[in-house]
């Protein structure tokens, strides 16, 4: 496998920055305008890695990373901190920093081709029941050419409520942005109490769904499920600390259950209501109380402990790391925030500030934005904890002319 300094040597291709997100004005400006109506003509590709967010800003939590490449239509528009943000699912947005708009009845579009086509939008309105006969993928639209959002386990039942034909399939819609096929599904009749959808015992889901606004913090990691109830199957895991916008509760099973999107569901098991994200504060990071700079201060102490612990490429601790695995693994154990996984998602966990005013806990990258190679913590007195290179440990280090870093973002 080639070395991060092999990868410089072959040249990186510069691209515009996706951490523009969290330019400083975004992150304390966090005011938005009137929403403009969208049609389901209007699409946009992901140009550059982004965080989808749970809310139009930074201040909101990070539901997953789109990647570069994919296409989602949007339904409505906001202005904020200087930013168009497009909204893919009731609850969930993406800035035009790291996605590009465009008008068409398919994904292809005008923006380029995907490799398959053949995609049919004629869809009509229709409910019921899906039961995934074997693990097939969910996808962005009615067809092939649309990326794949997740794979879907077998066994499980989601509602579905509109139809389409393409490719030879009914596709079946079963969340405002992403569709399954008949090649994997079957309708089927609804859960009952007593039909275990995903291994485990049902809860008695209830009909009896009141609309009801608000916000809920996820108290500790939690299913998202696609109903009411746990004999839904489960759409992911949702992490502590996050925020989410509801608009419908039910009782089942014991629990109070929030409605996040039209088909999925949290119960209060996990969850408890709490108050909008303000700007400043991240959704994605966990609710301690701690100030900010006791946080710095937490994370800076746990970069300390890792000293001369071995460098291995993809390795995100506790006994080895590379060094973004190092910035994931102190930033989430301590300060409950996840900045994402490797470098190019990093970039857009915080705002971005200057070389010549770096405090510490800032992140240096070095690299071009949208392709940096290499970070490392930033401790003050120009040094920085990082973990180097193959052969090498995590180590305290000095920024010099020689290795100078590119940019820096502030988490925290």
């Amino acid at each position: 496998m080639q070395t991060k300094n092999s990868r410089i040597k072959k040249g990186i291709v510069t691209f515009v920055c996706s951490a523009t997100l969290m330019s400083t004005a975004l992150f304390l400006h966090n005011s938005v305008s009137e929403v403009e109506a969208a049609t389901n003509t209007n699409w946009v590709r992901v140009t550059y890695t982004s965080h989808l967010r749970q809310g139009a800003g930074t201040n909101f939590g990070t539901s997953r990373y789109l990647n570069p490449g994919e296409r989602y239509n949007y339904y409505e528009t906001k202005q904020s901190g200087g930013f168009t943000w497009y909204r893919l699912t009731p609850n969930e947005w993406v800035a035009n920093a790291g996605a590009e708009a465009y008008q068409s009845s398919s994904p292809n579009g005008a923006t380029g081709s995907d490799t398959e086509t053949g995609n049919n939008t004629n869809s009509q309105s229709q409910y019921g029941w899906l039961k995934i006969d074997y693990a097939t993928n969910l996808r962005k639209g009615p067809g092939t050419g649309y990326g794949v959002s997740r794979v879907l386990g077998a066994g499980v039942k989601y509602n579905y409520y509109e139809v389409a034909q393409a490719n030879g399939y009914t596709w079946y819609r079963v969340t405002p942005n992403e569709w399954v096929a008949s090649a994997g599904a079957s309708i089927t009749t609804a859960p009952q109490p007593s039909d275990s959808t995903n291994g485990s015992s049902g809860s008695g889901t209830s009909s009896n769904v009141q609309n009801q606004f608000g916000w809920v913090q996820i108290n500790h990691a939690g299913y998202l499920r696609q109903g009411p109830g746990t004999n839904y199957g489960i759409s992911r895991t949702l992490n502590a600390g996050e925020k989410y916008n509801y608009y419908a509760v039910t009782q089942a099973g014991g629990y109070t259950w929030y409605r996040l999107t039209p088909n999925e569901w949290v119960a209060s098991a996990s969850a408890s209501v709490s108050s909008a994200p303000q700007p400043g504060n991240s959704g994605s990071s966990s609710s301690t109380g701690q100030s900010s700079s006791a946080k710095v201060q937490a994370v800076i102490n746990l970069a300390k402990q890792q000293l001369g612990k071995p460098y291995v490429w993809g390795a995100k601790g506790p006994n080895s790391f590379d060094c973004s695995g190092l910035m994931y693994y102190i930033f989430q154990n301590g300060a409950g925030v996840n900045i994402g996984g490797w470098t190019v998602p990093q970039e857009s966990a915080g705002s971005s500030v200057s070389l010549s005013a770096l405090q510490p806990g800032d992140i240096l990258f070095w690299g071009s934005r949208g392709s940096s190679y290499h970070d490392a913590i930033y401790i003050g007195n120009n040094q920085y904890i990082n973990a180097p290179q193959p052969g090498d440990v995590v180590k305290v280090q000095s920024i010099s002319g020689y290795f100078m870093p590119s940019f820096a973002v502030r988490v925290l």
